[in-house]
C-alpha cells in the first residue's frame, strides 16, 4: 500500500513509523493540521449566502462559523455514520458517483462518419473532453480547513478500506471533503433552505462550543 489519501499522508506515515515533529501550537491547539480544497466560486459564494442566511435567521450561531467550519460539520458527521457502520461497496459506489459528477471532465458527445466500405457509411458517437481557454474557466476558490490529526487519519483509514471497491480510482480526503460540500449545495439549489438542516447544523455548532 502505497497510496497517500491526503496531502498530509498521515497513514503511511504511520506505517513507516514516522510522526510529525509536534511543537508548543500542536499541544496548545489539539494538534491540528490543515488541508486546502479547491471549488467553483459559485459554490463558494452559494455556501457564502447559506451561512449569510443562519445568522439572519438565528440570533445564537457562533460568531466563527463560516464556510471552513461547515465543511469540517460535514466531515465529522460522515465519519459518525461510518462509525455507526455501513456497507463499503455502496459507499464507494456513491462516491465514485458523486466524483463524477461534481469533479470530472467536461465531456462532449460528437458524431461522426464512419466507412463501413466503400459505398457503406455509419454515424458513431464518440466522446471528447472539453479543454476550456483560461478566460473561459470559472473562477475558483481556496478553502482551507482545519481539523484534528485523528479526523484525518480516520478518513485516511476508511478511503484504504473502501480501495477494493473503487475500481481504480483514487479518492483522498481532499475530494471527500469537496464531494460532501457540493453535494450539500446541490440539496441547498434544489430545495432552498431547509429549516430542519438549519437547526441540525445550529446543534452541531453548540455541542462544538
Amino acid at each position: 500500500m502505497k497510496k497517500s489519501y491526503s496531502r498530509l499522508n498521515l497513514l503511511q506515515r504511520k506505517l513507516q513509523g514516522l510522526s510529525p515533529s509536534k511543537g508548543l501550537f500542536d499541544y496548545i491547539f489539539g494538534n491540528r493540521r490543515y488541508l486546502k480544497i479547491i471549488i467553483g466560486y459559485y459554490d463558494y459564494i452559494r455556501g457564502e449566502v447559506f451561512i449569510d442566511d443562519m445568522f439572519d435567521m438565528y440570533e445564537d450561531v457562533p460568531h466563527g462559523f463560516n464556510l471552513a467550519v461547515l465543511i469540517h460539520l460535514l466531515y465529522k458527521d460522515f465519519l459518525n455514520q461510518i462509525k455507526k457502520g455501513n456497507i463499503n461497496k455502496q459507499v464507494a459506489g456513491f462516491l465514485m458517483s458523486k466524483k463524477e459528477q461534481y469533479m470530472g471532465e467536461v465531456k462532449v458527445e460528437k458524431r461522426v462518419m464512419k466507412a463501413l466500405s466503400d459505398h457503406l457509411f455509419t454515424f458513431e458517437t464518440i466522446e471528447k473532453e472539453v479543454i476550456e481557454e483560461d478566460f473561459e474557466k470559472e473562477k475558483k476558490a481556496h478553502i482551507t480547513i482545519q481539523m484534528k490529526e485523528t479526523e484525518i487519519l480516520r478518513g485516511e483509514i476508511f478511503l484504504h478500506d473502501l480501495s477494493p471497491y473503487l475500481n481504480d480510482q483514487h479518492i483522498t480526503i481532499e475530494d471527500l471533503l469537496t464531494i460532501l460540500y457540493l453535494d450539500f449545495i446541490a440539496q441547498v439549489k434544489e430545495e432552498g433552505n431547509s429549516v430542519k438542516v438549519q437547526k441540525n447544523i445550529l446543534s452541531h455548532l453548540k455541542s462544538a462550543q
